[in-house]
């Protein structure tokens, strides 16, 4: 961010320019600073999209096209920005399900509190010779389909990651 000077002398006057300029400095900042997180949201769209295709995570289409920024609210010196999904599954591709996921669980530690169970829901079975896991569920098509689940693909925690690594690059393009 460039240097700014303000100069002032011992005036009421010249302390009250230098109090409004003080000001005006603020506003710029805040504004910049919900630019910046503005653009780190839109920039993290980007990424998870690219992180869904190269997880091999399309399925439908539904989750990659239903990823949007979206303005969370304000804050005092800024505001906040997300990286939102409206897909009811996303979770499932983020962390994993059934026997799959088990196989290939989610690599990263999860926040404290937070558990993940691979093998749940109405329809689960257990195979009685092999002992893995297995459930049917209803496709669009009107039949009943089998799977054994699928393993993680960490599409947001990747995406994380790789926003961290671009925040000073964004930063400086806006703080210039």
């Amino acid at each position: 961010m460039a240097k700014k000077t303000l100069k002032v002398d011992l005036s009421i006057s010249s302390i009250i320019n230098l109090q409004n300029e003080l000001e005006k400095y603020r506003d710029g900042l805040t504004y910049k600073a919900r630019l910046l997180a503005e653009k780190l949201s839109e920039r993290g769209v980007e990424i998870a999209r690219v992180q869904i295709a190269d997880l091999d995570a399309i399925f439908t289409g539904e989750l990659i096209q239903s990823l949007h920024s979206e303005y969370k609210g304000s804050m005092q010196y800024g505001a906040i920005f997300a990286v939102v999904t409206d897909s009811k599954h996303c979770a499932y591709v983020e962390f994993g399900t059934g026997q799959r996921g088990e196989d290939k669980p989610y690599p990263y530690p999860l926040p404290e509190g937070v558990s993940w169970d691979y093998n749940v829901g109405k329809t689960i079975r257990q195979n009685p010779v092999t002992g893995r896991y297995f459930w049917f569920y209803p496709g669009q098509d009107g039949k009943w389909h089998y799977t054994e689940g699928m393993p993680a693909r960490p599409f947001l925690h990747n995406t994380s990651m790789e926003l961290i690594r671009e925040v000073p690059k964004i930063a400086k393009e806006i703080f210039k």
